[in-house]
């Protein structure tokens, strides 16, 4: 018998991406459906047309080398042929039209190359933002309002 106090333990929302075999990446994952639509709703996407995609960085390269459009209730996907030397972390999010990506879950970063590891939570930076200030933005931005 149940108290009626206590509430059903909803799932925590999660990423996972393990290393099966030599060239074969598993992920498997839990999204709550309600933040999908949530989200959906801020970026106007009908609830029909909402798509979900899994997208495959190799941070040795520092980009994208695989992306999978997931249909409707599927909670996991293996990646084939990954390359044994390089390190990997994976994204959940949601399609907008054809080419912009919104980020939903991030996976850890799966160590393969223990000589080229990488800070864990060191996000994908793109080269130029080494060469960019804020402070340079904001003197900037100030100079162009004196003159």
């Amino acid at each position: 018998m149940t108290n009626r106090n206590q509430q059903p333990k909803k799932i925590e929302d999660h990423l996972e991406a393990r290393i099966l075999s030599p060239g074969k990446l598993f992920v498997y994952w839990h999204l709550q459906e309600e933040k999908v639509r949530f989200i959906g709703k801020y970026f106007l996407i009908p609830d029909e047309q909402h798509i979900l995609a899994l997208r495959l960085y190799d941070r040795n390269l520092g980009s994208v080398v695989s992306e999978a459009i997931l249909r409707h209730r599927v909670s996991s996907w293996l990646f084939k042929g990954v390359n044994a030397t390089s390190n990997y972390q994976v994204e959940l999010g949601l399609k907008r039209g054809g080419e912009t990506f919104f980020p939903m879950k991030r996976s850890k970063v799966i160590f393969q190359d223990s000589s080229t590891q990488l800070e864990e939570d060191k996000p994908l930076l793109p080269g130029w933002s080494g060469k960019v200030s804020t402070y340079t933005y904001y003197e900037n931005l100030e100079g162009g309002l004196n003159k």
